[in-house]
């Protein structure tokens, strides 16, 4: 039996409902310029025959899922389904980096499903947050849903669907109500993971953010140049190996050897020809700029 629209097999939303925060439709010609200059954000699709939510991260696309029919699809690959839709379709909502980094936990499979009344709440989700293992918690009585996220050996963040971000306090109540069960969405951390400090509702992050080395100059960094001439041949799959330039820093030398290796890449829906095409580019953009030599 397939589940009702909107719904995933645990009778759950498709997609985790997010906290308080800003949601806008976005303005501009193309679904292509937008995944491009979006930088910490959900972006969440609505196509006739598919659903997907993306998850950006500082300018990369780190996590999604589309969903069309009965067919799922988890990972960044997920954009490539959704490329050509119109810009009409998609809403923006900005989130925190730490809510970034852990809202994709909510996409791995169900491990567990058990009614809340059989547990000991904070003990048995502490319980689930294990070193080498990420996930997302969610708990549904009659009225409420909860989700919490893990990582890390501890728990990150927890929260209602349009609350406040916070700890387990955020949730707890939930546990407690007669009808509540929970669901346990459980995988492995990634090796190159590196799990946020735990949100506490009254400590919000006010510090200041880093400024650019680059902000109040004219000229493009070689890194910029780079990035530009790839986003200008591979449009959205350009964030399938921006994180490999941008790993390169500034250094035109290095990032030269990062440009040259992604003839080497096999990109799903992209021809070797296409990004050869952009390496090109990319070569010609930073021999052309005046710290090249």
């Amino acid at each position: 039996m397939s589940p009702e629209p909107g719904l995933d097999a645990d009778g759950l939303p498709v997609f985790p409902p997010l906290p308080s925060g800003r949601v806008v439709e976005p303005a501009g010609r193309s679904l292509v310029r937008l995944v491009t200059g979006l930088r910490t954000a959900v972006l969440t699709v609505s196509a006739g025959t598919a659903e997907a939510m993306l998850v950006f991260l500082d300018h990369e696309l780190i996590d999604g899922l589309v969903v069309r029919g009965e067919h799922r699809l988890v990972g960044p690959e997920a954009l490539d389904e959704i490329a050509g839709e119109p810009i009409q379709r998609a809403t923006v909502a900005d989130v925190d980096p730490d809510l970034a980094r852990a809202v994709g936990n909510y996409f791995l499979s169900t491990e567990l499903r058990v009614p809340a009344r059989l547990v000991v709440p904070e003990t048995f989700v502490r319980g689930l947050a294990r070193p080498d293992q990420r996930g997302c918690v969610i708990v549904r009585s009659k009225d409420a849903l909860g989700l919490v996220f893990l990582g890390g050996g501890r728990i990150l963040l927890a929260y209602r669907p349009g609350g406040v971000v916070g700890g387990f306090e955020q949730v707890a109540p939930i546990f407690a109500e007669p009808e509540a069960r929970l669901w346990a969405r459980l995988g492995p951390e990634p090796v190159h993971a590196t799990a946020p400090e735990p949100v506490h509702a009254t400590a919000p992050n006010t510090a200041p953010q880093p400024t650019s080395p680059a902000a109040g100059t004219s000229d493009p960094t070689p890194l910029e140049r780079v990035l530009d001439a790839v986003r200008e041949v591979l449009g959205p799959h350009s964030v399938r190996v921006e994180p490999a330039l941008r790993a390169a820093g500034s250094d035109p030398h290095g990032l030269r050897l990062a440009v040259e290796s992604l003839r080497e890449r096999r990109l799903r829906l992209l021809s070797q020809a296409t990004v050869a095409r952009a390496a090109d580019r990319a070569l010609a953009a930073l021999e052309a700029d005046p710290h090249f030599d």
